[in-house]
C-alpha cells in the first residue's frame, strides 16, 4: 500500500533535511522550477544559493543534452532518467541518472577521472584553455560543464556505470557541495553514489515519479506545484484528469502546510507521487501527536466509508454550518479528496516515538 511505502521512504531519508527526487518527464523549462524548489527549502546565504543554482542547472541540462535513448522498444525503456537534490548536514548533493551509449563510456570515465585529479588552479587553466581553443562537442558541452561543476563545487565528481545491454549503460553522476566545513572533531555526513543507485532502483520498483521530503511551509510548496504542472504538460500516457490531479495535489500540500505537527520550527513531511494503471497516486505523510491518533482515525474512517451522495451531503453540511475540522486534519478538504479520489482514499499511522506518529494519506486520481 502506498501509505506504507511513503513511511518507508520517510525513514530511509531520515538524515535528509531536504530531498527532491524527480523521475518524471524532462524538459528545459523545468530547470528554473528545480532551482526555486531548492532555494525555498534551504537556509543558505544568497551567494551559496546562486552557486547551487548553477550546479543544479548544469547537472539537469546534462541529462537533457547528453542522454542516449534506445532506438528500439527494448527493456531499456524501463530505465528512466532521474534528478535528485539532497541536503544532509552541511552538504548539498545534486545527482542525475541517464542512459549513455557504451561506445562513449570509456571516454567519459577517463574524462571524469582526469578531472578529479586536477587542483583548483589546474581546473581553471583547463577550462580557459578549452574556451580559447573552442573545444565544443556536437551536443554543445565538450566536458566544459563537468569541469565547471568540479570548480564550483570544490569536490570530486562521483560517478558509476551499470551495464544494461550490449549498447547502453545507466550512468550515475553526483556532485557534492559543502556549504560550510565542519569542525575537526565532528564527522561530516556523506552520501556515496551507491546510495543514489539504491534510491533509483527503489523508486523504479514502486513506480514512483517524485519524492519530496522536508519542510512544507507555504513558500516551499509552490515550486512543487510548478514541477507537477510542468510534468503534466509533457506526459503522454495519462488516463486521469490533469485538472483534478492538480486540485488534489494542492489540497494535500495545503493540509501538510497548515496542519502538520511543528517540530524544531518546521512542518516536516513527505510527498510521494507514484503511477498506477496510467493514473497518479498522490501520497503525503507528516507527524501528528499520538494522543490525537484514535480520534483522527475515527473521523477518517467515518468519511472514507461514505458513498458519493453521502459525501456531497456532508460537504454541504460543513459549509452551511461552518463546522471546524477536528484536529485540523479532517474537514471539508478531506471530504473533497474523497469526492475526487478514484476509489477510497487510504491512510495509515505509524508510531515514531512515545509522543508522535507518522500519518500518511493516499489518493488515486
Amino acid at each position: 500500500m502506498e501509505t506504507e511505502v511513503a513511511y518507508r521512504f520517510f525513514k530511509r531519508l531520515k538524515k535528509d533535511r531536504f530531498c527532491l527526487a524527480y523521475m518524471g518527464v524532462f524538459d528545459d523549462e523545468l530547470t528554473e522550477t528545480l532551482i526555486r524548489s531548492n532555494e525555498t527549502s534551504i537556509e543558505e546565504p544568497q551567494k551559496l544559493k546562486k552557486r547551487l543554482g548553477f550546479l543544479i542547472a548544469e547537472c539537469f541540462q546534462n541529462i537533457i543534452r547528453h542522454s542516449d535513448e534506445p532506438e528500439l522498444q527494448t527493456n531499456t525503456n524501463n530505465k528512466p532518467k532521474i534528478f535528485i537534490l539532497r541536503n544532509v548536514g552541511n552538504s548539498h548533493y545534486i545527482s542525475s541518472t541517464n542512459l549513455i551509449s557504451n561506445s562513449k563510456k570509456d571516454d567519459l570515465e577517463s574524462k571524469l577521472n582526469s578531472i578529479n585529479t586536477l587542483s583548483t588552479e589546474e581546473l581553471k587553466a583547463v577550462y580557459m584553455g578549452a574556451l580559447v581553443n573552442n573545444e565544443i562537442s556536437e551536443k554543445g558541452g565538450g566536458g566544459l560543464g563537468l569541469i565547471e561543476m568540479a570548480r564550483k563545487s570544490g569536490s570530486p565528481l562521483s560517478f558509476a556505470f551499470e551495464v544494461v545491454n550490449y549498447f547502453l549503460s545507466v550512468f550515475y553522476f553526483q556532485v557534492r557541495f559543502i556549504a560550510e566545513k565542519t569542525a575537526e572533531n565532528e564527522k561530516e555526513e556523506s552520501i556515496p553514489v551507491e546510495d543514489t543507485k539504491e534510491l533509483y532502483h527503489e523508486m523504479l520498483a514502486d513506480n514512483i515519479v517524485l519524492v519530496r521530503k522536508g519542510d512544507f511551509s507555504q513558500d516551499s510548496i509552490l515550486p512543487i506545484i510548478g514541477l507537477m504542472e510542468g510534468n503534466l504538460k509533457l506526459v503522454e500516457k495519462f488516463s486521469g484528469s490533469k485538472k483534478k490531479t492538480m486540485y488534489v495535489l494542492v489540497e494535500l500540500l495545503q493540509n501538510i502546510s497548515k496542519h502538520a505537527m511543528i517540530i524544531n520550527g518546521e512542518r516536516e513531511g513527505l510527498l510521494m507521487i507514484s503511477q498506477k494503471n496510467n493514473r497518479y497516486v498522490l501520497t503525503t505523510g507528516n507527524y501528528v501527536e499520538r494522543k490525537n491518533v484514535e480520534q483522527l482515525k475515527s473521523r477518517l474512517e467515518g468519511i472514507v466509508n461514505l458513498n458519493k451522495e453521502e459525501l456531497v451531503a456532508m460537504y454541504k453540511s460543513i459549509l452551511l454550518n461552518n463546522e471546524p475540522s477536528e484536529n485540523g486534519n479532517a474537514g471539508v478538504g478531506l471530504v473533497d479528496l474523497c469526492k475526487y479520489s478514484n476509489g477510497k482514499i487510504k491512510f495509515s499511522f505509524n508510531d515514531m516515538d512515545e509522543t508522535t506518529s507518522f500519518y500518511s494519506l493516499s489518493v488515486e486520481v
